[in-house]
């Protein structure tokens, strides 16, 4: 019944049913215990692996950022580069943003910040942020060095950022932001009668007391004075009112604003289309304006 056990010595084992074990009887080594495959495809499908032995599914992703981890400074310091965890590994993008947090870095006073990224590439790839900030400095002076008659005043405020808080006197220092704002103080020059400005690049000198010394070298040139305001076309009549509404007079400073606001004072008042050319008068500092009137058709 049990079978037939052939070239062994050993007792074939006791066979025992389940009811046998809730009457309490104990199992023999190499006893066997009979169970309904009922029962056993329940405790079968009950069966729950311990957590331990789970299997975990999607936990790597070899094409994305795992963490990422920062020192030299708190984490809040490089939200930029934070916010990667779990995005797609793009390691020019990571480049750009680390560029980023380095610009902001600067912006906040720390104008020798540097940022320096390690990449561990394992289950996903993690990034190492090595941050140095770098002393926070504040402006303690701003100084053009020229000799020229440009307003002062309108020379910092053509430069200040930031509603105050950037290049200027008690703010921090960003270099970029400064040669943008020079591009158009040099414009602003000459505008106001100095054809020939050139600033140049501003040179930073560092202080051990975290502030930092601003130079901006100036070669504003001549100032160039009005020679003659003429004004041709239409007739005699319509010349003379135009000359009369721009008011402009020889020997006055050439000041862009100001023969703009005149030109478009003319064509509203006279009700005609006035256009304003001008000249360099030979090797002087001056210049020739020329009012072209339109005729009435």
């Amino acid at each position: 019944m049990h079978g037939v056990y052939r070239g062994t010595r050993r007792a074939p084992p006791a066979v025992r049913t389940v009811a046998d074990l809730r009457a309490g009887a104990l199992l023999a080594e190499g006893e066997i215990v009979r169970v309904p495959l009922l029962v056993l495809a329940i405790v079968t499908a009950c069966h729950v692996p311990s957590p331990e032995r789970a299997p975990v599914a999607g936990r790597c992703a070899f094409n994305r950022i795992g963490e990422v981890t920062v020192t030299g400074a708190p984490r809040d310091a490089v939200p930029q580069l934070v916010v990667l965890e779990g995005t797609v590994d793009d390691p020019e993008r990571t480049a750009r943003t680390a560029e980023a947090a380095t610009a902001a870095l600067r912006t906040a006073g720390h104008a020798q910040a540097r940022i320096a990224i390690a990449r561990r590439a394992g289950c996903r790839v993690d990034l190492d942020v090595a941050v140095a900030l770098g002393p926070r400095y504040r402006i303690a002076s701003i100084a053009f060095e020229s000799e020229d008659e440009f307003p002062a005043a309108e020379r910092l405020a053509a430069i200040e950022d930031a509603l105050g808080t950037v290049n200027t006197v008690g703010g921090v220092y960003v270099e970029y932001r400064l040669t943008r704002a020079l591009a158009d103080l040099e414009r602003r020059y000459r505008d106001a009668g100095w054809l020939d400005a050139r600033l140049g690049a501003p040179h930073a000198t560092y202080d051990l007391d975290g502030t930092v010394a601003i130079a901006i070298p100036v070669a504003a040139g001549r100032r160039f004075r009005i020679a003659s305001v003429k004004a041709v076309g239409a007739s005699p009549f319509a010349r003379a009112a135009v000359l009369q509404t721009l008011g402009l007079r020889a020997g006055d400073y050439f000041d862009g604003p100001s023969i703009r606001t005149a030109i478009e004072r003319a064509r509203h008042k006279l009700a005609r289309w006035v256009e304003l050319r001008t000249s360099v008068a030979g090797d002087r500092p001056e210049i020739e304006l020329e009012a072209i009137v339109e005729a009435r058709r």
